[in-house]
């Protein structure tokens, strides 16, 4: 007796109660291991953008203390630098006294009494030896008779009519300015040359 096979008996073996239940439940296990996959997908999804957001914000935050660090670092610098400036501002009228004394002493009896003359020698002196300790450490007098006026480092008074400058010229210092290193301690006031028209 021969067996023959037809594909319609083969597909009715293959429903048979114990085929179709394991059909059932490989059709349930591969529905699982989708589901599972697309969790897996998904948690490992927000995991990747929770580090990404984890790791820009350490970068800000490393940035930030780096911004920090330097800002500090430059107030301590400053601090260092212009220490002095309260002390500095104090000695310059004291520096600017002895330039008065030099100017109003009178050149013509200087040399008939030697007391005068000892006198500015020693004023002379005085402030030679101050203007020494003010170089040392940075503070420079600023002077500017017959420059241009410059609004950084000087402070107009007034404005003098003048043909013979050019506008803008500094034609008149009524008290000179100081800087100490590259930071403006007091502005030179002065007069400033004006066109007459």
């Amino acid at each position: 007796m021969s067996i023959i096979h037809d594909e319609n008996n083969t597909s009715e073996l293959n429903k048979t109660p114990e085929n179709t239940e394991i059909q059932a439940q490989e059709q349930t296990e591969n529905q699982e291991e989708n589901l599972l996959e697309n969790s897996l997908m998904e948690v490992s999804k927000k995991l990747e953008e929770e580090i990404k957001s984890l790791k820009e914000l350490i970068l800000r935050e490393k940035a930030e203390n780096q911004n920090l660090r330097k800002r500090h670092e430059k107030e301590l610098e400053d601090n260092h630098k212009y220490a002095i400036s309260n002390f500095a501002r104090d000695l310059i009228e004291v520096q600017e006294n002895m330039h008065r004394a030099i100017d109003n002493i009178p050149q013509n009896e200087i040399e008939a009494s030697p007391a005068l003359k000892a006198l500015l020698e020693g004023v002379e002196l005085t402030k030679n030896s101050l203007a020494s300790i003010f170089e040392k450490y940075g503070i420079i007098r600023i002077y500017p008779l017959e420059q241009q006026f410059d609004h950084n480092f000087h402070q107009a008074i007034v404005q003098v009519p003048d043909a013979q400058k050019p506008e803008g010229t500094i034609v008149q210092v009524i008290q000179a300015g100081y800087i100490i290193k590259d930071r403006l301690l007091r502005p030179a006031l002065v007069a400033v040359a004006k066109s007459s028209s």
